[in-house]
């Protein structure tokens, strides 16, 4: 079982820029409302520990960063330690990934951009530092895969604070070709966003492995791969057991929900303890508890595993 010895060190906090902004999104379904989102399996309390953990992982490398939630004032909002600021927006929950992308474009017109805004997943955890990103020359920054229908995943979007203009005018254009192109049938609730922004970046998914750099209508896009940056495990606990220290951005998207706490347990949460000792012993433990579970997983009848046939968000 690694450690987290093998990933990227954490800043000089003393000579690093101001932390980013990082920026969520959750808002509570009204009961016996129909139609959820596909990858909409976890209970209210899951979503909230989820929340907690991510924040929590964006503080440990980035000292000082602010965290944001964007969500609803119908939602209960409770167990995300602090200091969280708590953002309140219209939702329509049958087209909820169009309201996510509209409650995303208010808090970028709304920001001073003193500092960076990171826009991420409530079901993604920071496994390293993003400060290196933001001595680069951009405005935007996106991540893609080897996907032809949606190479750009809209889970992790970055606005540099350069040049806020260019970075609110990008966001501007993202949701017209939303709302303009890409809002009808299921699109709205589900994958729209990500078809609007392979729109704008506008580079085939055969081709976009050869640009890390584009300009569009004047903005920079930085173009990273979801391998370190965006990276899905398979959904199985032996893709965890070494810890992923060559990946900064974990995504437990779809089914590999569940496998995000078991990671914060095992190489995360042990480092928020002060007292060496507590933190040998917890890493011990946490490692332990993963062996056992990755043997009871292998040795049962029916694993839960999924790889490619379940869908990719």
């Amino acid at each position: 079982m690694a450690s987290r010895a093998g990933i990227l060190p954490r800043p000089d906090l003393a000579s690093t820029p101001r932390a980013p902004e990082f920026v969520s999104f959750h808002a509570d379904r009204p009961a016996g409302l129909g139609g959820a989102h596909p990858n909409a399996n976890l209970q209210s309390q899951g979503y909230m520990r989820m929340l907690d953990q991510l924040f929590r992982s964006a503080r440990m490398f980035h000292r000082g960063a602010r965290c944001t939630l964007l969500t609803t004032k119908a939602t209960h909002v409770h167990g995300v330690g602090g200091p969280v600021r708590r953002l309140d927006l219209p939702v329509d929950h049958s087209r909820l990934m169009l309201s996510r992308s509209l409650a995303q474009l208010a808090c970028v017109e709304a920001s001073d951009f003193a500092r960076p805004l990171v826009l991420l997943d409530s079901d993604i955890l920071l496994r390293g530092s993003m400060q290196p990103l933001f001595a680069e020359d951009f405005d935007v920054a996106l991540t893609w895969r080897i996907n032809k229908t949606m190479p750009i995943n809209g889970g992790l979007i970055v606005l540099h604070n350069r040049r806020p203009e260019v970075g609110k005018a990008f966001y501007r254009r993202f949701l017209d070709a939303y709302r303009q192109r890409h809002a009808t049938g299921d699109n709205a609730g589900w994958y729209g966003d990500q078809l609007a922004l392979q729109e704008l970046v506008g580079i085939p998914y055969r081709e976009i492995h050869k640009h890390t750099l584009v300009e569009r209508d004047g903005c920079r896009i930085r173009l990273l791969p979801c391998e370190v940056w965006n990276f899905s495990p398979d959904n199985q606990l032996a893709a965890i057991a070494d810890g992923l220290p060559d990946k900064l951005v974990l995504h437990f998207k779809g089914q590999r929900k569940r496998l995000m706490e078991p990671f914060w347990s095992t190489f995360l949460e042990p480092d928020t303890r002060w007292l060496p000792w507590r933190r040998r012993r917890a890493l011990q433990e946490a490692g332990e508890r993963l062996r056992q579970a990755i043997a009871a997983e292998a040795a049962a009848p029916h694993p839960t595993a999924t790889t490619t046939a379940e869908s990719d968000e």
